[in-house]
C-alpha cells in the first residue's frame, strides 16, 4: 500500500511543475505606452500609442537600431469607456493597459475630466503612477514624434520627464496620483504641464526633427480650469517649488549683465501672519548656486544681492498675475487652510481665500554662491 502511495505521488509531481497556463509571448500582445484623450463634437476621442517591445529589447541587447515601432489606434464614443471599447474590434492581438507610462489630456472641464479619472480608477490595469500632461495640439502629433537616432519612445520626454527636469527645472512633471490628490485640495492650484511640438531646434540628416517640449502649464483651482500660461509667465514658480533641482538665472544690475547663475534646490517657507482678524503672508526662500559665466567681474555679494532681487520680482510677478485672474498662484490660501483651518473657514469665499495687493507682505530671498566654477575666478565677496 505504501508503495502505491509513493508511485501516486511520483506520478503527480510533474503536474505540480507545470505552470504559466495562460502565459503569452511578448510578441503576441499589444502594449499601450501612452493614452491621449480629447472631446470633439460631443464625443470622446482616445488615442492609444502602442510600442513594439521586441524591437526595444533587441536594441537594449546591443542589436541594430531600427525604426522605433510606434502605432496609434484611434477610437471614439459617447463616453470615455465606449471610446476605449471602440478600439477592440480592429485589434489583431490582445491589448494590455498595464504598461501605460503617460496620459495626455486635451480636455480639462470638470464633468468630462471626472469621467476619465473615474474610469482610470475603476479598471484594474490602469495605474496612478502614469505621467500626466495637457496639450492644445493635435494628439496624433504629440504621440508620433520621431526620436533622435531612432531611440525607443519609452525614452522620450513624454514617458521619462524626470531626467530632463533634473537638468533644467521649470515645471515639475506630475503623475496622475499627484494630480488627483492636489486637484481635490481646497484652494490649491495645480500646475499641469503643457506639452507641444517644437519643429525648429532639432534636425537629423539636415532635415527638421520635431521634438516634444514643455511649453507651460494649465492651472486648476478647486477643480476648475483657471487658465493656461506659457513658460515665460511662470518663471517665479521654480523658486517656490521644492522639486526644483537646478535652474538658470541671468543677473543684471540695471541693464548691465553681471553673471549667469545656476541655482539649486530652493528651501521655501510660507508663513501666514494673523493680525486684527486679517491675514498676510511672508515667503522665505533660500537658494545655493554657482557661476558658470561672468559677464562683468563683480563682488560676489553684489551678484547675490541682485539675484535675490530678481527672484523676488519673479515671485511677486507670478502672484500679481494670478491675483488679477482670481487665482492663488503661490498657494497662500491653501497654506492658511493647512495651518489655521478655522481662520480659513472664516475668511474664505466660495472655497477660496480673497487676496489683495497687500496680502503678500514680504518675500525674503537669500542667495548663496558657493562656487565660481572650474576657473576659480578670484574676486571679493
Amino acid at each position: 500500500m505504501a508503495r502505491i502511495r509513493v508511485m501516486a505521488v511520483i506520478l503527480l509531481l510533474p503536474l505540480l511543475l507545470i505552470g504559466c497556463w495562460n502565459a503569452r509571448e511578448i510578441d503576441n500582445l499589444l502594449y499601450v505606452n501612452a493614452l491621449g484623450v480629447d472631446y470633439v463634437d460631443n464625443k470622446f476621442e482616445v488615442y492609444a500609442q502602442m510600442l513594439n517591445f521586441s524591437t526595444i529589447a533587441k536594441q537594449e541587447a546591443g542589436g541594430e537600431r531600427s525604426a522605433s515601432g510606434v502605432a496609434i489606434a484611434k477610437g471614439s464614443g459617447d463616453s470615455f469607456v465606449s471610446a476605449l471599447f471602440s478600439l477592440y474590434p480592429t485589434n489583431q492581438a490582445q491589448m494590455t493597459w498595464s504598461h501605460i507610462r503617460s496620459l495626455v489630456l486635451s480636455v480639462l472641464k470638470r464633468p468630462l475630466l471626472d469621467q476619465v479619472i473615474d474610469e482610470l480608477d475603476r479598471f484594474y490595469e490602469f495605474r496612478y503612477t502614469i505621467w500626466t500632461y495637457v496639450t492644445k495640439e493635435p494628439l496624433m502629433d504629440i504621440l508620433t514624434p520621431k526620436q533622435v537616432f531612432n531611440q525607443p519612445a519609452i525614452y522620450s520626454q513624454l514617458s521619462n520627464p524626470q531626467d530632463i527636469h533634473k537638468q533644467n527645472s521649470a515645471i515639475y512633471p506630475m503623475k496622475l496620483f499627484q494630480f488627483v490628490s492636489k486637484r481635490d485640495e481646497p484652494n490649491k492650484v495645480v500646475y499641469l504641464p503643457m506639452i507641444s511640438i517644437n519643429k525648429k531646434t532639432w534636425s537629423e540628416n539636415n532635415k527638421p526633427l520635431p521634438q516634444l517640449k514643455t511649453t507651460g502649464a494649465c492651472m486648476l483651482q478647486n477643480k476648475e480650469v483657471k487658465g493656461c500660461w506659457p513658460r515665460s509667465e511662470l518663471l517665479g514658480l521654480r523658486w517656490i517649488d521644492e522639486h526644483t533641482n537646478r535652474s538658470l538665472l541671468t543677473v543684471k544690475k540695471g541693464k548691465q549683465p553681471l553673471a549667469n547663475l545656476v541655482l539649486q534646490k530652493p528651501k521655501v517657507k510660507i508663513q501666514p501672519l494673523l493680525r486684527d482678524n486679517q491675514v498676510t503672508f511672508q515667503i522665505d526662500v533660500e537658494l545655493l548656486g554657482f557661476i558658470p559665466l561672468y559677464h562683468h567681474i563683480s563682488p560676489v555679494r553684489e551678484i547675490e544681492k541682485e539675484a535675490a532681487k530678481k527672484i523676488e520680482e519673479e515671485i511677486r510677478g507670478l502672484y500679481e498675475k494670478g491675483r488679477k485672474q482670481q487665482m492663488d498662484t503661490l498657494q497662500l490660501g491653501h497654506t492658511l487652510y493647512r495651518k489655521y483651518p478655522q481662520e480659513w473657514k472664516r475668511m474664505q469665499q466660495n472655497e477660496t481665500l480673497p487676496l489683495n495687493p497687500s496680502s503678500l507682505e514680504a518675500v525674503n530671498v537669500k542667495v548663496t554662491i558657493f562656487d565660481g566654477g572650474i576657473s576659480k575666478v578670484k574676486q571679493e565677496r
